[in-house]
């Protein structure tokens, strides 16, 4: 929800907003996969927040796991 601060919250459109996701999100698979798809991105945020920025790209790649050769 786009809400501004210090304003006051309509529940009835929360309610409906949290029904449709759940909805949406009815098994735990679809649940951590829309965890998984923010995941990168709240990480950078925080960093940024503790002054290290770092980017979504950089994050992918340092967590990353590489795959082992095949010989």
């Amino acid at each position: 929800m786009n809400q501004k601060p210090n304003q006051p919250i309509d529940p009835a459109q929360a309610d409906a907003r949290l029904q449709q996701w759940r909805k949406q999100h009815n098994t735990p698979a679809k649940v951590a996969a829309a965890h998984r798809k923010v995941l990168l991105e709240r990480v950078s945020q925080s960093m940024a927040f503790e002054g290290q920025p770092v980017s979504t790209d950089r994050l992918k790649a340092l967590t990353s796991t590489p795959k082992p050769e095949t010989s």
